[in-house]
């Protein structure tokens, strides 16, 4: 059998249907596997690619393949104004959501409601409706950031995906390879060569194509036949503005000594008016003050490292020179704000575009891929047009994360498992 893609998804079906005794060779496209799921080094500096903390479910997905990893479990931190919210919540958290019961009762109430789908189209709709105090609607529009959507344009049921546990994802309890998320990749890639799977790297797929015994997949090392196909190219090939806002980071390196909270992954900063700065994003504006959270890369006795993600305005490739210069001084002046002393520790910077990180890595940092009509689900993993199945976030399981895509590779494995299939080079 055939594998297009050794990302995460990729990796976990190829695996899954070796285990079922397939043969399985993956080709991927890039010199290394993982895709988003990985590290780089800058001026000497390690850093994280780009997923960097997993729900809980990633342990027992990983288990179900033979996979054993240590992960640390640690919270995350939010600063909404002079508010401040642990996630899970601590007791001072929970204080501070008591102050919000009100809000917190009209929310429920409404979501509870029979045809409240009806009612509310989108998140911002359900928010204006329920929500009074205006720092705790910024709290709660919290998912609508996380997905890189326009909280006016998240429809109402992606946003809600967050809170529930069908399937329990486990987003709640976050957890994080101890060495870092490239482990991950490490692991399978391991597990994958125990199980006599192999990998093409440099292989660029250019077609498939029906044969009498099954299918051709051309590629740039020749044709592969194979009974069955499975890709992590996705079931899309849509670009902007079908996808939610993209990426950017502020690559930053410290002294060794530099502040950061204590079991805490991710630090996040939502200014006021969160709905109205993702708003502006969407249209392509750069506001004034904009949502971004940092996490910890690498920690070693001569730095550390770490990345700061905020989202570019849509349709805009690069920032001149003064803005870049004002987006550095805003981010690093509002995490001294929320982590005391710790711009002072600073000794390298490093903005990346989301088009310097395509060109520099061949891949997007997207949450959404493809923006869907309202009322739509995800396309079902095998395409019966074509009889490829595909793995990734563009189908199968809900919700748009790593884990949903590794469960999409363990869903698509279960419907393959029948089709048998060698792979083998024209």
């Amino acid at each position: 059998m055939i594998v297009i893609g050794a990302g995460l998804a990729g990796l976990v079906s190829a695996i899954s249907l070796l285990q079922r005794g397939r043969s399985v060779t993956v080709l991927e496209r890039r010199s290394v596997p993982g895709g988003l799921c990985g590290s780089t080094h800058i001026n000497g500096y390690k850093f994280t690619l780009a997923c960097n903390d997993f729900g809980s479910s990633m342990r027992r997905y990983l288990s179900e393949i033979g996979v054993s990893l240590t992960f640390d479990e640690h919270a995350s931190v939010w600063h909404v104004g002079d508010e401040k919210y642990v996630l899970p919540p601590t007791p001072e958290t929970q204080e501070t959501l008591a102050r919000h019961k009100a809000d917190s009762d009209r929310l429920a109430e409404a979501v509870s409601q029979p045809g409240f789908d009806e009612k509310f189209e989108s998140a911002a709709q359900l928010l204006e409706a329920t929500v009074r105090d205006p720092g705790y609607a910024d709290f709660r529009t919290l998912p609508s950031y996380v997905s890189g959507l326009d909280p006016a344009k998240h429809r109402l049921d992606w946003f809600l995906q967050g809170s529930s546990k069908n399937p329990d994802y486990g987003y709640d309890n976050l957890i994080t390879p101890i060495e870092g998320p490239e482990q991950i990749t490490e692991a399978l890639v391991e597990r994958l060569s125990q199980l006599g799977g192999s990998i093409h790297y440099d292989t660029d797929v250019h077609g498939i194509r029906d044969t009498d015994g099954g299918k051709a997949v051309t590629t740039s090392r020749g044709e592969f036949h194979t009974r069955t196909v499975v890709s992590g190219k996705g079931r899309f090939s849509s670009n902007e503005p079908r996808s939610g806002l993209e990426l950017a980071t502020l690559h930053i390196a410290t002294r060794p000594e530099a502040p950061f909270p204590s079991g805490v992954h991710t630090v996040g900063n939502l200014p006021a008016g969160l709905g109205r700065s993702m708003a502006a994003l969407d249209a392509g504006r750069l506001p004034d003050r904009f949502a971004f959270h940092i996490f910890p890369c690498a920690a070693t006795e001569a730095y550390r490292s770490f990345n700061v993600y905020f989202y570019y305005p849509r349709g805009v490739e690069e920032l001149d020179e003064s803005t870049s210069t004002a987006v550095r001084s805003y981010i690093t002046g509002e995490l001294d704000r929320m982590i005391p002393g710790f711009a002072s520790a600073i000794v390298f910077q490093r903005l990346v575009s989301p088009t310097q990180f395509k060109n520099e890595h061949g891949l997007r940092r997207v949450s959404i891929q493809d923006i869907l009509p309202a009322g739509t689900g995800k396309p079902a993993i095998r395409d019966a047009a074509t009889g490829v199945y595909h793995v990734g976030n563009t189908v199968g399981p809900p919700a748009y994360h790593a884990c949903a895509a590794v469960l999409s590779g363990l869903q698509a494995a279960e419907l393959v498992a029948p089709e048998a299939g060698r792979a083998r080079t024209a």
